[in-house]
């Protein structure tokens, strides 16, 4: 029979899992500054952008506006229905930058990019942190302690 103690210790987050659960709530916070798309929506709306930036744009907000709910999910509700949201979150996000990409290569960067500044370099880099967290979130190891409930009843608590 285990002892609390050695339950605690069974319990207790590598410093590999509390990088990646921190790691991806810090992350879902940062993605509310892509509520800049309010200000390209706006310039479309007014004609000085190309309607084509409106499709990207709407899924920036969709990031936007899901990103406090995931923190808050991931946080006090771990489980297979957070997990499955972030991954389809993530997989959207990474769609959203594809169409970024697609969209600049088309029509030219938007007027909120910065003048003189690579229209590739941000979504580039927002892509592969997209996909490292989407592929931590298929590592078994993971997948399991921090969401699938094989770190203990109350969540983050017991960290």
């Amino acid at each position: 029979m285990m002892h609390a103690e050695d339950t605690s210790k069974a319990n207790a987050r590598t410093t590999a899992e509390k990088v990646v659960l921190y790691g991806l709530m810090l992350w879902l916070l940062l993605q509310v500054s892509r509520a800049i798309a309010l200000t390209l929506i706006g310039d479309i709306n007014d004609g000085a952008e190309s309607a084509a930036w409106l499709f990207p744009a709407y899924l920036d907000l969709f990031a936007a506006v899901f990103a406090l709910p995931l923190v808050w999910a991931v946080w006090k509700r771990p489980g297979f229905v957070t997990w499955s949201f972030v991954v389809s979150y993530l997989v959207i996000s990474i769609v959203d930058h594809v169409g970024n990409f697609v969209t600049t290569g088309e029509v030219g960067a938007p007027s909120i990019v910065e003048e003189g500044s690579n229209p590739y370099l941000f979504p580039g880099i927002m892509t592969i942190v997209d996909t490292m967290f989407l592929l931590a979130l298929f590592v078994p190891k993971y997948r399991q302690r921090l969401f699938f409930g094989l770190h203990g009843e109350s969540g983050l608590a017991t960290a």
